[in-house]
């Protein structure tokens, strides 16, 4: 029976990839929601500055067109703001994107290691075994000349 003596620091290395994994999860959804978060900001925006538009050529009073000329310089700063958010949550996305990679790295060299010393385990087996069939046709055949 086949026992692979570094077990344990596989298994290790399955529950550290698995963690990486969930890690690097969570962080792409955050990129998702603050990305939702910016277009909608920016449709808030194009919204306010069509709004703008349309004022034109009416008779509107200049504290609604001061309000909406406010609100889009409030979308502008929420915009540029947001934007910081998306770049430093891509960053962080990144490192744990690389992060993984490294687990799933370890874990498969770690596989590879076990492969390998259970190839030569079957080999050693074989050899074994026919050994041991080499031995009994030579005794077969020296009880068969006597």
């Amino acid at each position: 029976m086949f026992n692979f003596r570094l077990q344990s620091i596989l298994d290790v290395r399955k529950m550290q990839e698995h963690k990486v994994l969930q890690e690097f999860s969570q962080q792409q959804r955050e990129l998702q929601r603050a990305n939702e978060q910016l277009q909608s900001i920016q449709r808030q925006k194009m919204a306010l500055i069509d709004e703008l538009r349309n004022v034109q050529g009416k008779t509107v009073n200049i504290s609604e067109i001061t309000m909406n000329a406010e609100s889009i310089k409030q979308c502008l700063k929420s915009e540029a703001h947001q934007k910081e958010q998306v770049k430093e949550t891509a960053r962080i996305a990144g490192i744990k994107r690389e992060a993984l990679f490294d687990a799933i790295k370890k874990r498969k060299s770690m596989e590879i290691l076990k492969t390998r010393q259970y190839n030569q385990h079957q080999s050693d087996l074989n050899l074994l075994d026919r050994t041991a069939i080499d031995e009994m046709a030579l005794v077969r055949h020296n009880r068969k000349e006597e």
